[in-house]
């Protein structure tokens, strides 16, 4: 792939640097301030920095654009990119509601273009192992995914600002920014809830944590996010053969404990770059033309996305 990055953001430097490591080729730079474009594009050795979408667009030498910017914009950057036939890696969350990520996969589909969503969860090593070992504890009673940690944008929200990730213009708050990780997770492992609720500590019309909870047969996901509090995120699997302990984020799957009834505990671990294996990957089902298997991925996100909308809409 041959990739333009949408915005000089921490999240837009630490993905351009890990698609470099995956193999992609970074041709150029967006901003609106010309002047940091043309810093990242020194840093990154790319070839052209950008202050206008437009003629980006226009660009031959990309095939390909990078969306990492604010929530909000995700669905207007994406489907311009598509329009002018170019691919979209889209960061995370997919758009904000469904009809918009429903109407990106048909133009990327009439097009015959790729349209991937740039979310950890759906590219771990481990996540195949956490599948089988789920098994072996099952029946399952309940799950619990904590991603909660203290934004580093927090205390300006307090002082009356407001920094994108607690804006409801563009989109902000726990739920886009950490539970959408949750929910990528629990689809994964369990599927569609039978149903789901999402409640929530709003402050100045933005959820600054909350709680989703997913009912499935015979068990529940708690799944919490906050960005106003310190936590220590993992998560739990309890069932009645055994448990699954995971330390660390839910986002990124570096290793779990299997406690299986009257036996030691199994460790399973990996030190994969979660975020350079994601575009590794993606690198990987672009340049062997696997679009099928493109097409499966891009429909999960669209049901989490589903599901992301009936919980935020009630």
């Amino acid at each position: 792939m041959r990739v333009a990055i949408l915005g000089v953001s921490n999240i837009a430097r630490s993905s351009a640097k890990a698609m470099i490591e995956a193999g992609m080729q970074i041709i150029a730079i967006l901003s609106r301030d010309i002047a940091k474009a043309e810093a990242f594009k020194v840093e990154l050795g790319a070839m052209k920095a950008y202050d206008d979408y437009e003629l980006l667009l226009e660009d031959e030498d990309i095939d390909t654009v990078y969306v990492g910017l604010p929530n909000s914009l995700h669905y207007e950057y994406a489907k311009k990119a598509l329009m002018h036939k170019k691919n979209v890696l889209l960061e995370k969350p997919f758009t904000l509601r469904y009809s918009e990520a429903l109407e990106l996969k048909n133009l990327a589909v009439a097009r015959h273009l790729y349209l991937f969503e740039t979310i950890t969860t759906l590219y771990q090593p481990l996540l195949a192992d956490l599948h089988e070992d789920i098994a072996k504890i099952m029946p399952l009673h309940s799950v619990i995914l904590n991603f909660s940690k203290y934004s580093a944008k927090y205390d300006e929200f307090l002082e009356g600002k407001l920094p994108n990730v607690f804006s409801e213009k563009m989109g902000g708050g726990a739920f886009y920014d950490l539970n959408i990780y949750n929910l990528h997770l629990a689809y994964d492992l369990f599927g569609r809830p039978k149903k789901a609720v999402y409640e929530a500590n709003y402050q100045r019309a933005i959820d600054t944590s909350g709680v989703m909870t997913l009912s499935y047969q015979g068990f529940f996901v708690s799944a919490i996010a906050g960005k106003d509090a310190q936590s220590k995120p993992f998560a739990l699997f309890s069932g009645e053969k055994g448990y699954i302990y995971l330390d660390g984020a839910p986002s990124i799957i570096k290793g779990y404990e299997l406690h299986l009834k009257d036996q030691e505990p199994i460790v399973k671990k990996d030190d994969t770059n979660a975020y350079t294996n994601e575009f590794k990957v993606m690198e990987r089902i672009f340049k062997k033309g696997l679009y099928k298997t493109h097409l499966d991925v891009l429909e999960r996100s669209l049901q989490v996305m589903k599901v992301a909308d009936e919980l935020l809409s009630k």
